[in-house]
Order: structure tokens, then C-alpha cells, then sequence
């Protein structure tokens, strides 16, 4: 599909920086508006990138976010869960 002369011409094939992985192709926004066009403007997050503001939020205290993570219910990026090396 990334090849598709047709997918091409229709911008439904886009590059993004991704903090991990470089430059990575994507599905652009299928539909187009001539007057409100849509765009995707970054990559996808990494996994657990936003746990920490979501869970904030939704009222949660940064030790109660640290506790989670600790015990491997949440993902944070950089955070070691009880019993592990890394």
C-alpha cells in the first residue's frame, strides 16, 4: 500500500519523526476537507507517554502515579517495577 500510485496521490501516505524508531511511514487522514483539511502532524506516541498526565488529570497524586508504576500496573517510561532490574 505504501507503494500505491493511488494512496500516494491522495497524501493517505505520510512520514513522521518518531521519537524511537526515525522516520516512519503512517496512514494519513482518509477524508478530505477542502476547507478544514486534516493533517497528521506527529508520530504516534511511545507506549506510556502519557500515563503520568492522564492519571494526574484524572486526580491522581505523584506518589499514588509512582506506586503504580512500581508495581507494574501502569507503564512510565524510565520507571523500574518492584522485582525487576530494568
Amino acid at each position: 500500500m505504501h507503494a500505491d500510485p493511488q494512496a500516494l496521490a491522495r497524501e493517505m501516505i505520510v512520514e513522521t519523526e518518531h521519537p524511537s524508531a526515525g522516520r516512519v511511514k503512517a496512514i494519513g487522514v482518509p477524508v478530505k476537507f477542502s476547507d478544514t483539511p486534516g493533517a497528521v502532524r506527529r508520530a504516534a506516541p511511545l507506549f506510556g507517554q502519557h500515563t503520568r498526565e492522564v492519571l494526574r488529570e484524572h486526580g491522581f497524586a505523584e506518589s499514588e502515579i509512582d506506586e503504580l508504576a512500581a508495581q507494574g500496573a501502569i507503564h512510565i517510561p524510565g520507571v523500574i517495577q518492584k522485582g525487576t532490574t530494568s
